[in-house]
């Protein structure tokens, strides 16, 4: 389907063709983009910073607010230290170039984001696919090439259907000597854990092997990515990771906002919970409509769903319907997806149980 020219935005709503529409796509899952505090702090931000730092941050381009926000993430996620990159894209870049002076193979998921491959392939790593989702085959990928020292690579929260990765599995596969686990949580974070801590929080574990990537786009509602874990892989980063020192940072007033965010999320917990019912919720509706991928109907309280229907043709028709209707629900093409053309839907913590209900009836009536 042709891309979407957004015109204005809620964290509920998008307006198209100079037309309000209720909208269940995107990644705002707390409704962060939108939050008066959020948009309070990147104002006072531009009056105090202005736009950019305009150069690197181990030259002359780094603030007291990117070195908090570092700070910020670590202890929201429960780890020692955290570096920031401008994206969750280059933070997966980050992390393998700091990896690759001692790992010299890169094994990952058949449906892992995209940039976890171009990043394990860029900074030099041998690179050898895993069944998706499956510690047994990861571990015999990792007999075969351990000596070598191997770093695993897999989504925390997979982003065409929310299907969530078996990190406990993959952790018990790595080497013994020279093995690191990264956890792309770009989905994780602000929706699984306590407090929406992340996937890694979610199974229990805390372990030094064991590094997450993310961004600060979705669950914050912000801009920008980081590497997450150990201080000696984020010290590593730091002096290794040529995509983090010879780039500009995360513009300060928007690192303001996330800082703002971060601490949103931590001292109203009611977001999380609300982000939980309203998928829930959803849940049930779907279920209810017979729709849903059989990998959607899991326990844990992941905000996406993926359907398709009997045919293209069919989708389009019921994707051309609900816009008519008001409502914009995703027909997209992503990989990762249960076929070529899918519906992929999600919820927010903001969306309300007369919208979610509203949504059902309409794809019923189509259906």
């Amino acid at each position: 389907m042709a891309r979407l020219n957004v015109e204005y935005s809620t964290a509920t709503t998008i307006t198209v063709d100079g037309r309000e529409v209720l909208a269940f796509g995107g990644c705002n899952y707390l409704g962060l983009a939108h939050h008066p505090a959020v948009l309070g702090a990147v104002r006072e931000g531009l009056s105090q910073y202005g736009i950019s730092t305009t150069a690197s941050r181990e030259t002359t381009g780094n603030t007291v607010v990117h070195d908090r926000l570092e700070e910020d993430l670590a202890a929201y996620t429960g780890q020692e230290a955290s570096i920031l990159l401008a994206d969750g894209y280059t933070a997966n870049i980050a992390v393998a170039q700091a990896l690759t002076h001692t790992h010299g193979v890169a094994l990952i998921d058949a449906k892992a984001h995209r940039s976890l491959r171009s990043a394990a392939t860029a900074a030099g790593m041998q690179v050898f696919e895993y069944e998706h989702r499956s510690g047994e085959s990861a571990a015999w990928l990792v007999r075969q090439y351990g000596d070598q020292g191997v770093a695993i690579f897999t989504d925390g929260v997979f982003a065409a259907d929310g299907a969530v990765a078996p990190v406990a599995e993959l952790l018990k596969a790595l080497p013994t000597h020279r093995g690191t686990l990264v956890v792309d949580d770009c989905h994780g974070l602000c929706v699984l854990g306590r407090s929406g801590a992340g996937t890694v929080d979610h199974v229990g574990i805390k372990d030094p092997r064991v590094c997450i990537t993310t961004t600060l786009a979705k669950g914050l509602g912000c801009y920008g990515g980081a590497v997450i874990g150990r201080r000696p892989l984020v010290e590593s980063v730091r002096e290794r990771a040529d995509v983090y020192r010879r780039s500009t940072p995360v513009p300060t007033p928007i690192a303001m906002g996330a800082r703002a965010a971060v601490a949103i999320v931590q001292k109203e917990p009611g977001l999380v919970e609300g982000l939980r019912r309203n998928t829930a919720a959803m849940s049930g509706v779907l279920s209810g409509l017979g729709v849903l991928q059989r990998e959607t109907e899991r326990r844990e309280p992941i905000p996406i769903f993926t359907f398709t229907l009997k045919n293209r043709e069919h989708m389009e028709r019921v994707h051309r319907g609900m816009l008519e209707a008001g409502i914009y629900a995703p027909f997209i093409e992503y990989p990762g997806g249960p076929q070529a053309m899918f519906f992929r839907l999600t919820v927010s913590a903001k969306h309300t149980q007369e919208q979610i209900a509203r949504l059902g009836q309409e794809l019923a009536r189509l259906l």
